[in-house]
């Protein structure tokens, strides 16, 4: 594992935002670079192959509205379209223009089309780029609002607070060895960092029982809510907060995506309620 890359200057010091990490709206040149290997996995380049002719042909007519007489085989249009100036969404509506036309194709390109979708997704997912491929098209799924939510909780908590948010999108993002356990662990320490900081106690149970006596006013509900998050990851058999079960519990990418926004929204919401009291 290429371990050098990860954890560096930006990221001990918070200064990589959520935006920059669950992308959306733009297109690096990582993205850019697995978009083309995945097409090209599966319609190899500079090969007699006259399917790969027939899509890069189809991309030529259909898609960048180009004269026939000027195609020429094997001319990597594809990569050419993703790595030219373009807008991000028109990359994109290139990825969807593939997807489609194949699914289209009665059952000739079936394999094609799986194994394209399946290698896009897996990227998408692999660099926390905010789409998949979904029926055959393009589609968000990280909204502007939970992203507003992590980079608020991120940018206007006080240090300890702010220093377990970071921790927790750190662990998450880890392109090379993703940590979903750790990051649970750093969002949920993020919201009993703030209610001890509210409220002077030693530990999330003391401080959630005192935060209405301490002048910050919150339902019950709220707190039966936040009591269940922090039980979770109590649990022995997760080993979240705790030590590792043998075959134990290994919490999922969504988990940890859930925990960070719930938590920073919770962090937010105190932050709120505190300055109104």
């Amino acid at each position: 594992m290429a371990t050098y890359i990860n954890n560096l200057f930006s990221q001990r010091k918070g200064l990589t935002t959520a935006s920059e990490i669950f992308l959306k709206d733009s297109m690096s040149d990582f993205i850019q670079n697995a978009i083309i290997n995945c097409f090209y996995s599966v319609f190899q380049p500079n090969i007699l192959d006259d399917r790969t002719k027939i899509i890069e042909r189809e991309l030529w007519i259909h898609f960048l509205n180009k004269n026939i007489n000027d195609f020429h085989s094997y001319s990597k249009v594809f990569e050419k379209i993703i790595e030219s100036k373009e807008l991000w969404y028109r990359k994109l509506d290139v990825v969807e223009f593939v997807c489609r036309w194949l699914s289209e194709q009665s059952n000739l390109y079936s394999d094609h089309l799986n194994d394209f979708e399946k290698n896009i997704n897996w990227e998408f997912e692999r660099l926390n780029y905010g789409y998949r491929i979904i029926n055959h098209m393009v589609m968000e799924i990280t909204s502007d609002e939970e992203i507003e939510c992590i980079e608020t909780a991120l940018n206007e908590s006080k240090d300890n607070v702010r220093m377990h948010i970071d921790s927790a999108i750190n662990f998450y993002s880890d392109k090379q060895n993703p940590d979903y356990r750790n990051s649970i662990k750093e969002s949920i320490t993020a919201v009993e960092a703030v209610c001890r900081e509210l409220t002077g106690e030693d530990d999330l149970n003391k401080a959630l029982k005192n935060l209405n006596t301490k002048g910050v006013p919150i339902h019950d509900r709220f707190k039966e809510g936040i009591r269940s998050f922090y039980n979770f990851t109590n649990q022995p058999d997760t080993g979240i907060r705790h030590a590792r079960m043998k075959d134990g519990y290994n919490p999922s990418k969504a988990e940890a995506y859930f925990m960070l926004v719930s938590c920073s929204a919770f962090v937010n919401y105190l932050r709120m309620i505190s300055s109104k009291s």
